[in-house]
């Protein structure tokens, strides 16, 4: 009997160059979200639940109740430390977005138990383990290795300040599938 997974384009795992894909796509709808609107979209959750894919696997961002940084003078300061705290949760969520399409997992109630794991000094020796099975062990080793340790840069918590851009994290992941690609 065939698994229905098998036999429901809806319900086929994504292949490891479709994942990358999605991390490339979604990162680029997010730069243009936070750097090229103006004025900036100032409220967006990244979640997987939140990307949707076209019939030729294109990932599309699904917006909703999106607001903007208005740029009201009285604000001055204010409005610009609101866009840096979002820009600086929009990262990390975005890092949790990557680890989720890496490990096929959900981050459930929470981010924690992906984040932890991430995060851990040892992660690197569990990194085989943590890639979803789905794929069955077809995947470029080292751009899993390149697209988790950019989810641990993202995921990172510390000043208050993200220690990557999402437009530093998509020039590199677009500069890593290129160099494959060429």
């Amino acid at each position: 009997m065939m698994h229905p997974a098998a036999t429901d384009p809806l319900r086929t795992p994504l292949n490891w160059r479709t994942r990358l894909q999605v991390a490339i796509d979604v990162a680029a709808a997010l730069e243009y979200l936070y750097y090229f609107c103006d004025p900036p979209v100032f409220h967006v959750t990244v979640n997987s639940s939140n990307v949707m894919m076209d019939a030729d696997f294109v990932a599309k961002f699904q917006l909703s109740d999106v607001s903007v940084v208005g740029h009201d003078a009285s604000e001055g300061s204010h409005a610009e430390e609101r866009i840096q705290q979002r820009r600086t949760e929009l990262v990390f969520q975005y890092g949790v977005l990557l680890l989720e399409l890496v490990t096929g997992q959900s981050p459930g109630g929470g981010d924690g138990d992906l984040v932890r794991w991430v995060q851990e000094p040892g992660f690197a020796g569990s990194m085989q383990r943590m890639v979803d099975a789905d794929l069955g062990g077809t995947y470029d080793a080292g751009e899993l290795r390149d697209l988790v340790i950019v989810a641990r840069l993202c995921t990172r918590q510390g000043s208050g300040t993200a220690v990557v851009s999402i437009p530093q994290v998509l020039r590199y992941l677009q500069g890593k599938v290129g160099d494959k690609n060429r």
